[in-house]
């Protein structure tokens, strides 16, 4: 649905004059992020040198139009989430506070000219930070999802396919620098995917089950569809001027202080994009019973910078597909001030649906460690430096220092990050996502209380998909949320490099589902204790009771044996 006027006649000619070509839309060229072609990307050599890295983000992402500057006009997209993640780490540290969400979506017909060229898989990713995305409003996959944002090129992935050069034509190149001087590189062409990162708002609209329509206790669960509905101007380091900016020369950017974040762009100018234009969306009506009425409950959260944005929902059931139309009044003063974002969920659905659902609650009770997943030796020790020879481990610049180390110097530092022990992750019913706790410190054999909980209202028909994903984190994970200028002056440069290489080790994943009638509850209720399936993590070949990660955990001439299932996790799902 959406994009409607009220004017019936006015609608149908505007979309014949306009909407129709946008439904058969051709991507957007790729080439066109390129900075020589007016974008605001700047792809490196053939060969890159290291500190090359550093011109795939300066910026990392750039506005699809007028490219060469930060701010941008918010789009809207529309379409049906294929798959998707968490917070699995991966992302460039010292550009983000926390890693991505990523949402991989298959657009409506009418938003694929949001694509690009580079969109090899033929879906546009949504990504925002997680920790400024708050887990209840990420979608699962099979939701439709409407998005609202920043429509970027993803700057540090060009996938060049090489040209030449315009005189040495046996050369290969993918930039000028690449050709013998006074040369120019010719027919060079880039997969540069368009994004929508961040965005400022989200619905993610879930089907297949019910909600409570009335406030008043003891009201009956209907068929009704979910909407999570998020609202906010903090695009984490994706949303933020400093980040965003591209500088001079790329090195400079180990000099640049950008953390703590304090630029969101979607707070500047006149109009803000926050406050531009009104978030638009349809809600679909599950079937209608006989005699059904209409009926949109609202439950709201604390909105982001405590403002909270009205918004309006309206019955369109005269219509082939009955639905709501929900506008979130983002651009309407509140008390008399602009709103600062909204957080809430709508159920829609009919009154007097006598159709059969059944309560179920699924608990998640511990989470058991099998294997914590840390090396042996970690990627980057701390120790003093200049190094001593054997190092000499520190635990802070005093440990590196008279009178604590009398063979120091006065100028030595501790360097390093060290053993990292901190864990991520979340787990889904039905796309509905949650983020666990008590993960900052880990070790093997603890079991660690949880306490989360899902209740749905499920049809017969229905079921119980239980989602699972984390990752123990590495050293990478500790760059976070800091400045390059910051982690080099803590960590050393080689360190740093160490650990810019190193990834956070998957615990594996559960992906299981329990059908109705009865959802895995059995006679009522039913405990499980479910080991993930993959995932890194084993025991040494000979050492069998030594725990590994990778080959350097074991014993010499010992191999570590892949077994994964490095957590088992204890849940309990019950009819109510």
């Amino acid at each position: 649905m959406g994009r409607k006027t009220r004017n019936l006649a006015w609608t149908v000619l505007v979309l014949a004059v306009v909407a129709a070509p946008r439904a058969f839309g051709a991507p957007v060229n790729s080439d066109l992020a390129t900075a020589q072609l007016g974008g605001g990307c700047y792809p490196t050599g053939i060969q890159p040198g290291l500190l090359d890295m550093l011109v795939l983000v300066n910026p990392e992402w750039a506005p699809l139009q007028n490219g060469q500057v930060v701010d941008s006009s918010p789009i809207v997209i529309h379409g049906v989430v294929q798959g998707m993640h968490g917070d699995t780490s991966g992302d460039f540290p010292s550009t983000h506070v926390r890693a991505d969400v990523n949402h991989f979506v298959l657009l409506d017909a009418v938003d694929a000219d949001r694509l690009a060229t580079g969109n090899d898989d033929g879906l546009i990713h949504t990504e925002w930070e997680a920790g400024a995305y708050p887990a209840w409003a990420w979608a699962g996959t099979g939701d439709r999802v409407v998005a609202m944002g920043r429509w970027i090129f993803d700057c540090g992935h060009p996938g060049p396919t090489p040209g030449n050069c315009s005189a040495t034509t046996s050369q290969q190149c993918v930039i000028d620098s690449d050709c013998p001087n006074g040369e120019t590189c010719t027919n060079a062409h880039f997969a540069y995917s368009a994004e929508m990162h961040p965005p400022q708002a989200t619905a993610a609209i879930r089907q297949g089950r019910g909600g409570i329509l009335l406030k008043r206790a003891g009201a009956p669960a209907v068929p009704a569809t979910r909407a999570d509905v998020f609202v906010s101007p903090d695009g984490g380091g994706a949303g933020d001027r400093c980040i965003l900016t591209h500088r001079a020369n790329a090195t400079d950017l180990l000099s640049v202080q950008c953390f703590p974040l304090a630029q969101a762009v979607a707070t500047q100018g006149l109009p803000a994009p926050l406050n531009a234009q009104d978030f638009h969306f349809d809600v679909p009506l599950p079937p209608r019973p006989h005699g059904g009425t209409p009926k949109a409950r609202l439950v709201t959260y604390p909105a982001p910078g405590g403002v909270a944005a009205r918004i309006r929902k309206r019955p369109r059931i005269i219509d082939p597909s009955p639905h709501m139309e929900v506008t979130v009044r983002m651009s309407r003063r509140v008390h008399g001030q602009m709103p600062t974002g909204f957080a809430g969920t709508i159920f829609a659905g009919w009154l007097r649906d006598t159709s059969p659902l059944t309560h179920v609650r699924l608990t998640i009770d511990t989470l058991e460690v099998n294997n914590a997943l840390q090396l042996a030796t970690p990627v980057a020790p701390k120790t003093c430096a200049p190094e001593h020879n054997p190092p000499l481990a520190c635990d802070t610049t005093a440990d590196c220092r008279p009178p604590v180390c009398p063979s120091c110097a006065n100028n030595e530092s501790c360097l390093g990050v060290g053993p990292v022990k901190a864990w991520q992750m979340q787990a889904a019913v039905n796309g509905e996502w949650q983020e666990f706790g008590g993960l900052a410190s880990v070790d093997t054999g603890e079991v660690i209380p949880q306490a989360l909980v899902f209740d749905q209202y499920l049809p017969p028909s229905g079921a119980v998909h239980l989602e699972l994903t984390g990752v123990a984190r590495e050293c990478v994970d500790a760059l976070y949320n800091r400045s390059l200028a910051t982690n080099i002056a803590e960590v050393g440069f080689v360190k740093g490099l160490a650990c810019l290489a190193s990834n956070a080790h998957s615990a594996g994943t559960i992906d299981l589902t329990y059908g109705g009638p009865d959802f895995g509850a059995g006679t009522g209720t039913m405990t499980y204790a479910t080991t993930s399936t993959g995932g890194e993590g084993g025991h040494c070949s000979m050492t069998t009771g030594m725990l590994c990660v990778v080959n350097g955990d074991c014993p010499s001439g010992e191999t570590c044996v892949i077994t994964g299932g490095a957590i088992t996790l204890h849940y309990t799902i019950a009819r109510l």
